[in-house]
């Protein structure tokens, strides 16, 4: 990729191509109780409390490593979408137990609009204070937010199959 624009255009298709599995087999899909299905009896879920629903978070030094309930998922995919825009934007991040999940899945389409915009109009070259020790172009960013949010969404369907053939 030689240019801005070349990356831009390749990161713009990876992400349309993420969000029409989105939209056709994902986020109209969910309704309240399949997302807080929980698959086993170790899972990371979120809670409804007086702020809002706040997420579990696994204790990742001590196996095993629970399942998660759809609503975590969409929760975490909240959390770092919002997260990354404000750190691009060169706002403070959110640390995860000040993130609430908006309770569905609309939120996660109007993050997907903002970043749309965020990658017709960001410099991909500037630096973004981010996950890693040391900052990170805007392009490799948005590169690991399609692989993230991808992940995310394949996670979701698995879970929403096997509820569903379950049930069945």
């Amino acid at each position: 990729m030689d240019s801005d624009a070349d990356r831009r255009l390749l990161l713009q298709r990876q992400l349309n191509i993420i969000w029409r599995f989105a939209e056709e087999f994902v986020l109209d899909k969910i309704d309240e109780r399949l997302a807080l299905w929980e698959p086993s009896t170790n899972v990371c879920t979120v809670h409804q409390c007086d702020d809002g629903w706040v997420a579990d978070w696994p204790d990742e030094d001590n196996p095993p490593l629970p399942e998660v309930t759809i609503a975590w998922l969409l929760w975490h995919i909240e959390w770092w979408w919002s997260d990354t825009i404000s750190r691009i934007n060169g706002q403070p991040p959110t640390e995860p137990q000040e993130h609430r999940w908006s309770g569905g899945t609309a939120q996660i389409a109007t993050l997907k609009q903002h970043w749309d915009e965020l990658l017709g109009t960001t410099d991909l070259d500037d630096p973004v204070d981010w996950l890693t020790p040391d900052p990170q172009p805007a392009w490799f960013v948005a590169s690991w937010v399609n692989v993230e949010l991808t992940k995310n969404l394949a996670e979701i369907n698995q879970l929403r199959m096997r509820q569903t053939n379950r049930d069945a």
